[in-house]
């Protein structure tokens, strides 16, 4: 059971797992005619390179040449001296190219050499070149112009994960087939037969935890059945202890801590499951998964799952943004679990719990769900009186958020919003995004001692004219709050100037 990805690799057209790949290469070889070159794209693991090795045995089957049988004469009779020289890989006419590894003008010039030369057996020469994208520019350009001649003898089977890096003169040399991830019926069917011919028993959730965990890829189904088939019994547990799922810790249970805003207990909870050996990729998959199936269920999908977690539309998008960066981080990362962390200290703010931030000041804030249904009982005037205090505890947060808070007015009090009066479009998109938004609400919150919400108003005027009023009566150290007067174009060039600085960092990335 160990071999079982390469015992039940598909060695005709008809044993292809992928269906419309399937019934599309049926087509083509059926008519009796077939181009000079394919273009094999999609996911790893789908099987390209298997497709690639049956064309090449198509093409080149004595049997099937010979075959009275026309309806099946496109098939490879897997018998024949040819056809068992490339599933063993000992044919010369059958040549496998890593462009990862040769991907330079000079092997290519190479190949362009060696091609002009007749088959030493088989019909045709046949060239799969795998991870065509990895070619270099001047690679491609000597490759395109054996693909617009090539010699009546050759075959080229372009493979690719990435077809968007291929010139557009490549692939509209070839016959493109586009090769899908496997759906999960297709991969638990497969699964199915190597179990019924391997005598093995089975349970259907353990299959279909399989083929979830292989997400989409048959070669990485059939190796994880093959480790959890070494326990004897193939069960959705054995299957979640191969691949590093422990029971203990359930996505579900995470999520609650950061609903709850227990930053702490969550990060304890992160180091718990790391030191236990919980495999991370899976872990945030389900933390994935999770999110997704309560988002869905705002739409009246997934409803039963979804009701579980205690958090907004809003909060549920940007836990999503959260995890599934951290997810495409945690392959390279130094420390395992570190994506992870950043990802809920980044949700948690400062980085400690909403109690010991909002110590001395409100107490614990719980941010309010529908604010409308609880207006604050600040006025303007007690919201302009801490506005500074404010802009000082934004500024460890996020400094970039103070500075395009420091270009902006307090202009009202609402129906639980506190408006602020923005005088440039792209301070407005920047402040209503999600990560700004959060930032301010939360500190609004915790210095008013009521719950806060955002509502940017984009001001008709470039800049502001006149102070407001009350600004006027403001302490010293309110200052900040104060809008200034309109300047000569100079001036306000350098004041501009200075307030990018603010933003941007020596690298010209936003902090």
């Amino acid at each position: 059971m160990t071999t079982l990805y390469l015992k039940y690799r598909p060695q005709t057209f008809q044993e292809l797992d992928n269906s419309s790949v399937r019934e599309e290469l049926v087509k083509i070889f059926r008519s009796g005619q077939f181009p000079h070159a394919f273009l094999f794209s999609g996911p790893r693991g789908i099987g390209k390179t298997s497709a690639a090795r049956i064309v090449a045995k198509a093409v080149n089957c004595v049997r099937a040449q010979s075959t009275k049988d026309k309806e099946h004469s496109y098939e490879p009779c897997n018998q024949c001296s040819s056809c068992l020289s490339i599933t063993n890989g000992t044919n010369i006419d059958i040549l496998e190219i890593d462009a990862a590894s040769n991907r330079g003008i000079d092997d290519i010039k190479e190949l362009r050499e060696k091609i002009k030369l007749a088959p030493a057996k088989a019909k045709y020469k046949v060239y799969i070149i795998d991870e065509v994208h990895m070619l270099t520019t001047e690679a491609f350009n000597a490759l395109l112009k054996t693909l617009e001649e090539p010699p009546a003898h050759a075959l080229f089977i372009l493979c690719t994960t990435d077809p968007e890096k291929l010139p557009k003169t490549i692939i509209s040399r070839c016959q493109q087939i586009n090769f899908k991830r496997a759906s999960q019926k297709e991969m638990v069917e497969k699964l199915k037969k190597i179990c019924e011919e391997e005598k093995q028993t089975y349970e259907e959730k353990a299959l279909e935890a399989i083929a979830k965990l292989a997400d989409g890829s048959f070669r990485d189904a059939n190796k994880i059945l093959g480790r959890v088939a070494l326990s004897g019994q193939i069960t959705k547990e054995a299957v979640e202890s191969a691949a590093g799922v422990l029971a203990e810790f359930k996505p579900e249970e995470f999520l609650s801590l950061l609903a709850e805003e227990s930053i702490k207990e969550a990060l304890l909870w992160l180091g718990r499951a790391t030191e236990q050996g919980a495999n991370l990729r899976v872990l945030t998959e389900g933390i994935l998964e999770k999110l997704r199936s309560s988002l869905l269920a705002g739409f009246g999908l997934n409803e039963e799952e979804g009701t579980k977690l205690n958090l907004t539309a809003a909060e549920i998008r940007e836990l999503i943004n959260l995890f599934n960066t951290a997810y495409l981080e945690l392959r390279q990362a130094v420390i395992p679990q570190l994506p992870l962390e950043m990802a809920v200290i980044e949700w948690g703010g400062m980085g400690s719990e909403k109690s010991e931030m909002g110590s001395g000041s409100g107490g614990e804030i719980k941010e309010a769900r529908d604010v409308g249904e609880n207006p604050p009982s600040s006025s303007l005037e007690s919201v302009l009186s801490k506005w500074p205090e404010i802009l000082e505890k934004v500024k460890p947060l996020n400094h970039s958020v103070q500075a395009f808070l420091r270009a902006t007015r307090p202009i009202g009090c609402e129906g639980g919003f506190l408006m602020l009066e923005v005088f440039y479009k792209f301070h407005k998109d920047q402040l209503e995004s999600e990560k700004c938004r959060r930032i301010f609400e939360k500190v609004a919150s915790e210095v008013l001692g009521v719950p806060i919400k955002l509502k940017c108003s984009l001001s008709e005027v470039s800049r502001p004219v006149k102070p407001l009023p009350v600004l006027d009566n403001l302490p010293p150290e309110a200052n900040l709050a104060k809008p200034k007067p309109l300047k000569v174009a100079s001036e306000e060039d350098d004041d501009i100037i200075k307030f990018a600085e603010e933003i941007f960092n020596k690298e010209g990335t936003v902090q």
